[in-house]
């Protein structure tokens, strides 16, 4: 190899080293109709992901803001690409924690995960940001991607114009739904539990109720441990939204009592037997005098 050709391979070389392959990195970004916003504003601050491509199913991270200006008045979940939540959004002191799965995956560059309505009670300059973001890929191996996130910076100010974000009414339920009784010896010891989920297109989840047979009903999540574990009892689950909303699921008893089984209702055919027996015997003697 001659000195000439040594140079062009090292040039070659030199001059791909350059060349950078970019690397896919989903993005969560956050979304404000305006920078400045007039003191005594309610406003929303909506918060989407962008997959770059790629394929997603699990989403985590906090959304930080200054509590010192903003009172959070509510977290708005009813369009989101998040339908199973392992911790659904709320706040705890500044800050707000999310965690969800999408089954069967995402993909876009602009879907949402949720918005929250903040109300602007002083003058500053106030942040909005995501922190300890993490999002896996729907590979079947739970692989963690890069991840991008962006912050907005506002100025809240008595001379800016006020804002107020539009209220709207929710008269309809939650979406129907199917509950289904599952046992796995992973999960509570291999007890039979409760496995549920809905959306809410309008205000969002706030909560779910499980009623068995005839005990009391308790404010539940997914999933939830069956107190009956005879499972011969019927289940109620109630989803309720935040105007109030309810869908109200039934399953059927999954193993039926047999009748003789159940000793009250075995008691009252001896008693009615008893009593017709007593009351022939009453008349027949009756009938001989």
């Amino acid at each position: 190899m001659t000195k000439i050709q040594k140079i062009k391979i090292i040039l070659i070389a030199c001059l791909l080293s350059l060349v950078t392959v970019p690397a896919l990195a989903a993005e969560i970004s956050l979304d404000l109709k305006t920078q400045e916003i007039g003191v005594g504003s309610r406003f929303e601050a909506a918060i989407f992901l962008n997959t770059e491509n790629q394929d997603i199913n699990a989403i985590e991270g906090k959304l930080f803001f200054s509590k010192d200006l903003f009172e959070l008045r509510e977290i708005k979940d009813g369009n989101s690409i998040i339908s199973f939540w392992v911790e659904r959004p709320k706040a705890n002191n500044g800050e707000i924690l999310f965690s969800g799965i999408i089954p069967g995956g995402y993909i876009g560059n602009k879907g949402l995960i949720f918005s929250a309505i903040f109300y602007a009670k002083k003058e500053g300059r106030a942040f909005i940001e995501i922190r300890q973001p993490k999002i896996l890929l729907n590979d079947g191996q739970g692989t963690e991607t890069k991840t991008k996130t962006s912050a907005l910076e506002t100025v809240i100010s008595s001379a800016a114009p006020l804002v107020l974000a539009p209220a709207k009414e929710d008269r309809d339920p939650p979406e129907d739904f199917l509950p289904e009784v599952a046992s796995d010896l992973s999960i509570f010891e291999g007890k039979y539990f409760l496995v549920f989920a809905t959306q809410d297109k309008g205000s969002g989840i706030d909560h779910y109720e499980v009623c068995e047979g005839k005990r009391k009903c308790v404010v539940a999540e997914s999933p939830y441990l069956l107190k009956n574990q005879n499972l011969d009892k019927e289940i109620v689950v109630k989803a309720i939204d935040k105007s109030g909303n309810e869908r109200i699921v039934t399953l059927p008893a999954q193993e039926p009592a047999v009748w003789y089984k159940n000793y009250l209702i075995l008691a009252i055919i001896i008693l009615v037997i008893a009593i017709a027996y007593l009351m022939w015997k009453f008349l027949w003697r009756k009938n001989r005098r």
